[in-house]
C-alpha cells in the first residue's frame, strides 16, 4: 500500500510535460566566462537575504537571475543571448545607449531600468524576460516565432546596471516572478518556495540544471596600472597593462571579485623580480559583498623600477570553523622594460 500511494503522490505532482524546459538564456562557458551574481530572493523579511541554496547571493527583493560576464570586453566582442525555452515574441524595446548609469544618473532610465529587453510568450502562460540587452543587438520582433536556444540579442550595459549581464526572469500565468532553481510549490503553487526545501521542482532543463553549479565566489579580473584605477575603467581594459615603463611612478595592482562573504581576508601582493615581496596588504570584510573592486599601490624606492617580471597576487582567504581555505589563489605577470630602450627604438 506504501508503494501504490508514493507512485500516485510522484504521479501527482510529477513535473507536467508541458512546463517550461529552460536551457541557459546565455552563449557562455559558465563558471569560467560567466556567472551568476545574483539569484532569486527566497526571504520574505525585509534587508534578510536568501538565495536558492540558501546563500546569501542575491539582494532585498530580487526576482530574477543574473548572468554577468568578466568584463567589458566581452560585450564588446559579442555574447548571445537566446530563448530560454520555445515561444513567441511579446515585447521589444530597443535603442537605449549602453552606457553605465553611474555616468548617466538613475533618473536618466526611470522606467526603463531593464533597458532594451525583450519578453517572449511560453506555454501555460509562462513568460520570460531579458534585460541589459545591447543596443541594436536584437534580432526578433514581436509575433516572432523563436526555438528553444535561438540567438536573440547580445548582452549589454543598457537601463540601470553598471556592469554588462542579463537579467532573466520567469514569471507564471498569474504574472508573478518564479525561480527557476525551484519552480512553484507543487501543492499550493505558490512561488514562495523555501531555501531548504526538499519539494522543489526547476524550471531548468536536466543538462543546465546540472550545468549550472552554485559558484559562491570568484574573480572575475586582476590587472597592474601605473596610475590609480576606478572600477569601470579596469573593467573595460584599460588597466590590463603587460608591460609598464621603469620610470613610471606608480605601480598598482587591482582586482575584481564578487561573492565576498563577511569575516573574508583580500591579501594583495605584489613580488619583485628577485623574488621578495614588494608590498603587500590584507583587508577583512564586515559585511558581505556581491561585486566588489579592490587595488593597492606603491610608489618605486629609487629612481627607477628595477627591469624584470613582478608577479600580482591575490589571495581571498575564508575561515571555516577552525580551518582556512584559499577561496581565490591567482596571479598575474608584468614585466618592467626600460623606458630609455623604448625611445631608442
Amino acid at each position: 500500500m506504501r508503494i501504490l500511494y508514493a507512485l500516485l503522490i510522484a504521479l501527482l505532482y510529477a513535473k507536467p510535460s508541458s512546463a517550461l524546459d529552460l536551457g541557459i538564456p546565455i552563449a557562455c562557458d559558465y563558471g569560467f566566462d560567466c556567472f551568476i551574481e545574483s539569484y532569486y530572493d527566497h526571504s520574505k523579511e525585509a534587508n534578510i537575504v536568501t538565495d536558492h541554496a540558501c546563500g546569501r547571493l542575491s539582494y532585498d527583493g530580487h526576482k530574477s537571475t543574473d548572468f554577468i560576464l568578466k568584463n567589458h570586453s566581452q560585450m564588446k566582442e559579442g555574447v548571445n543571448v537566446v530563448a530560454g525555452d520555445s515561444g513567441v515574441i511579446k515585447y521589444v524595446r530597443d535603442g537605449m545607449s549602453d552606457v553605465s548609469v553611474d555616468l548617466i544618473g538613475e533618473e536618466a532610465v526611470r522606467g526603463r531600468e531593464c533597458g532594451n529587453g525583450i519578453i517572449i510568450d511560453h506555454k501555460r502562460g509562462y513568460t520570460t524576460e531579458y534585460c541589459h540587452l545591447k543596443r541594436n543587438s536584437i534580432t526578433v520582433k514581436v509575433g516572432d516565432e523563436v526555438e528553444k536556444g535561438d540567438p536573440i540579442a547580445q548582452v549589454g550595459l543598457s537601463g540601470n546596471t553598471t556592469f554588462p549581464y542579463l537579467e532573466f526572469t520567469v514569471r507564471n500565468g498569474k504574472g508573478a516572478a518564479v525561480d527557476p532553481f525551484t519552480g512553484e510549490d507543487p501543492v499550493t503553487g505558490s512561488v514562495d518556495v523555501s531555501c531548504d526545501s526538499l519539494d522543489i521542482y526547476p524550471l531548468w532543463d536536466k543538462q543546465t540544471e546540472k550545468n549550472l553549479d552554485y559558484i559562491s565566489t570568484a574573480m572575475l579580473g586582476i590587472g597592474f596600472s601605473e596610475k590609480v584605477p576606478h572600477a569601470s575603467g579596469a573593467r573595460e581594459g584599460k588597466y590590463s597593462k603587460e608591460r609598464i615603463k621603469n620610470n613610471a611612478h606608480l605601480l598598482v595592482l587591482w582586482t575584481d571579485i564578487f561573492g565576498i562573504i563577511k569575516g573574508d581576508d583580500l591579501k594583495m601582493s605584489i613580488i619583485a623580480p628577485d623574488g621578495s615581496v614588494l608590498a603587500s596588504e590584507v583587508r577583512q570584510f564586515t559585511n558581505n559583498k556581491r561585486h566588489m573592486f579592490q587595488f593597492m599601490g606603491k610608489k618605486p624606492t629609487f629612481k627607477r623600477w628595477p627591469l624584470g617580471e613582478y608577479i600580482g597576487k591575490i589571495e581571498l582567504i575564508r575561515k571555516d570553523g577552525e580551518d582556512f581555505d584559499k577561496v581565490i589563489n591567482e596571479t598575474f605577470a608584468l614585466e618592467i622594460i626600460d623606458a630609455n630602450a623604448q625611445k631608442n627604438q
